[in-house]
């Protein structure tokens, strides 16, 4: 995931998500309210994180829960 274009992440962020690959987990938002997103994984876990990424319900999403980050599309936002 090299190409992508960070916004307002921190570069820890960054190095945490580039050097473990296999934390990030697919997901769809299944509710968001007041910066709050509810994400659903495809393991079936749930996942609630505080983020200012433009996402809608229903939209899928990749999640780094070690890094905290949410990528929407090609675009990495916090997320914790």
């Amino acid at each position: 995931m090299s190409d992508n274009t960070t916004t307002r992440i921190l570069a820890i962020q960054r190095v945490v998500a580039c050097a473990s690959p296999t934390g990030w987990r697919d997901a769809f938002v299944v509710s968001v309210a007041d910066g709050v997103v509810e994400l659903a994984t495809f393991a079936g876990a749930i996942e609630r994180v505080t983020t200012d990424a433009p996402v809608a319900v229903g939209e899928p999403v990749a999640y780094h829960q070690v890094a905290e980050v949410i990528a929407l599309g090609q675009e990495w936002y916090p997320a914790r």
